[in-house]
């Protein structure tokens, strides 16, 4: 079934109903009420509109596109806006649900679901852009999500993912009780989800790019700049086996520490953190203190499996917040002449032309 949409306004009315499991709760058998706009079920459906995104999706309810039951299913080329944050914060509010779903998604303009902010300000939680839940396997491609108010992409309990040159974009790096874009993680992954997340850029949110409790990802090419707190956290919530083969990637102006690994557990093939660049780094002093997130230094190491290999990564013009803290910085000269090759590789991408990190910074020669 195919279903092609025409440049236009399209309204979804919200249609309540109870959520037979919790995305996010220590018990994934409570039962939550939620809405969503419209619920796709069946196999081979098509959603897909022009190619310039035109067709408008307000959708007015939490689920905003809720795929249950879907097999070999595909939305493109449409823009999904005007969420509205459910009042139970356990919902798994976001512009598209995947639930016991195979589904690509590609091409879509993920914008402005924020919510009422008396909701969002008592929930804490808003609306996340693509939420992966059980039994979920996911292609995220080359999509646009841009100031929503929580997540740009979550993974939860056995949820799969490609996640792929996607623009993720907080804008106004709202945290806390503030209401607006970026609250939340830019790619969040937890319980035991598994992504490969690579070439895509995250900017402007509260946190970057995380790997938590037993979720497993390959973190590879991508760019985490102008993030309120860290850009790559590895955090075992002091109860889980994390792995994260994290690569190549350039974290660019944090509030916090660039990346952090806490990881106590031994095990097989923990993963790695190697040939990545952290450049101004940790650079908010209401952070110093290591018990908000983490050590404020570019690279923080809180618990580290003997088999966690970390090597080959670039440093420069970082902070850190005490003097016993490591410092990882190169020369400038030394710092240029290295970067160079991911440079190159960087610039291919023509997704990461948007990027600050290429705007900012005259590393695009050696002196």
């Amino acid at each position: 079934m195919e279903v092609i949409l025409e440049p236009g306004v399209y309204h979804l009315t919200a249609t309540s109903f109870v959520d037979s499991t919790c995305g996010n709760c220590e018990n994934p058998s409570e039962q939550v009420p939620a809405t969503f706009g419209l619920r796709i079920r069946g196999s081979r459906i098509k959603i897909t509109g022009p190619e310039k995104r035109t067709a408008v999706i307000y959708t007015h309810a939490g689920y905003g596109l809720y795929f249950e039951d879907c097999q070999d299913c595909l939305i493109e080329n449409v823009t999904i806006t005007g969420g509205q944050r459910d009042p139970d914060g356990r919902a798994t509010d976001a512009a598209i649900v995947v639930k016991n779903s195979v589904v690509t998604i590609q091409n879509t303009r993920i914008i402005n679901n924020l919510g009422d902010s008396l909701l969002v300000v008592k929930n804490v939680v808003g609306i996340m852009g693509i939420c992966g839940r059980e039994g979920s396997k996911m292609k995220i491609l080359h999509n646009e999500i841009i100031r929503n108010s929580w997540d740009g992409i979550a993974l939860y309990r056995d949820a799969e993912a490609i996640i792929k040159n996607n623009l993720i974009d907080g804008v106004d790096k709202a945290r806390g009780a503030q209401v607006g874009g970026g609250r939340g993680v830019g790619i969040g992954l937890t319980w035991n989800s598994k992504a490969e997340v690579r070439n895509n850029l995250v900017r402007r949110y509260w946190k970057g790019i995380g790997i938590f409790v037993d979720a497993e990802a390959t973190v590879e090419g991508n760019i985490i700049e102008d993030i309120l707190t860290w850009g790559i956290a590895l955090w075992d919530a002091d109860k889980g086996k994390p792995v994260g083969r994290i690569r190549k990637n350039v974290i660019y102006k944090t509030g916090a520490c660039g990346a952090s690994i806490t990881r106590s557990a031994s095990g097989k093939q923990p993963g790695y953190f190697s040939f990545n660049v952290l450049v101004q780094t940790a650079q908010n002093p209401r952070y110093d203190d290591p018990d908000y997130y983490c050590f404020q230094c570019a690279l923080a190491l809180h618990a580290v499996p003997k088999n966690f290999q970390i090597a080959n990564n670039l440093f420069f013009n970082n902070r850190r917040a005490t003097t016993d803290l490591p410092d990882y910085d190169m020369p400038e000269k030394e710092f240029v002449k290295a970067l160079q090759p991911l440079l190159h590789e960087i610039k291919q991408n023509s997704l990461m032309s948007k990027s600050e990190f290429l705007k900012d910074l005259p590393l695009n020669h050696e002196d």
